[in-house]
């Protein structure tokens, strides 16, 4: 029998598909902006070509920075609708999930400042003739890999906030113990990932590809279990 509309399980149910839904938004946006329109963008190697792109497309390079912005509110969402969803189970574990998620997005937004700075360096202001055009590329190309050190950085925080919110899955037994279980294997994989772009970030890409069924494995699971299977949750939560 399902629990009468204003009850506390009909609410916390509720609640997580909202989560469920949110959550696949950021699955959409975060690939939008890391990998296709940074790619459009961004020449490995050539701060001539990585410049002329920019301003040949500058609406687009800036729909990419409102795309950088949006995340990270959705982001908040997120991890405010877990945080309702789960602070009954363990406040100090929901608690340190909301800071760590907090962080996360604080140091994305430093990523997405540092991406400005492009458009203000290939800007026609007169006070810019003192730079000559390939200190100018030169000095966007330094932005974008200080905007991609602080994407490196915050991997750590994508992967630390999957430890607390896999022990409140564990805890809660609102859903199967397992996904609890790999969101942290999964928040163990991103940290790996970090580590490796950090200190040899060429191997970065392989290990991504490699990672990628660990960190999969646990969000695309709790995502189809806060869409779909969220009847399991008890009417004690």
């Amino acid at each position: 029998m399902n629990p009468p509309t204003n009850s506390p399980a009909r609410s916390l149910q509720r609640t997580a598909r909202q989560a469920g839904f949110v959550y696949l938004l950021i699955l959409f946006l975060a690939p939008l902006s890391e990998f296709l329109l940074k790619a459009r963008f961004v020449v490995a190697g050539d701060a001539a070509a990585t410049a002329a792109r920019i301003t040949a497309e500058p609406v687009l390079y800036r729909l990419w920075l409102l795309t950088d912005l949006v995340s990270g509110g959705v982001f908040l969402g997120l991890v405010l609708l877990l945080y309702a969803l789960f602070r009954n189970v363990d406040r100090r574990q929901a608690r340190l999930m909301l800071g760590l998620v907090f962080t996360a997005v604080g140091i994305s937004m430093i990523s997405t400042v540092c991406r400005t700075a492009p458009l203000l360096l290939l800007g026609p202001e007169d006070y810019l003739a003192a730079f000559a055009p390939p200190q100018r590329e030169a000095l966007v190309m330094v932005f974008i890999r200080l905007a991609g050190s602080a994407t490196v950085l915050a991997t750590f925080f994508w992967g630390f906030w999957l430890v607390p919110f896999g022990r409140l899955v564990l805890v809660s037994r609102f859903y199967p113990r397992f996904l609890g279980v790999l969101l942290i294997i999964g928040g163990v994989t991103y940290v790996a990932l970090g580590c490796v772009n950090l200190v040899l970030p060429a191997y970065g890409p392989f290990f991504f590809k490699f990672g990628m069924p660990f960190y999969a494995a646990g969000e695309l699971g709790i995502i189809f279990w806060l869409l779909f299977a969220t009847a399991r949750v008890p009417d004690t939560a």
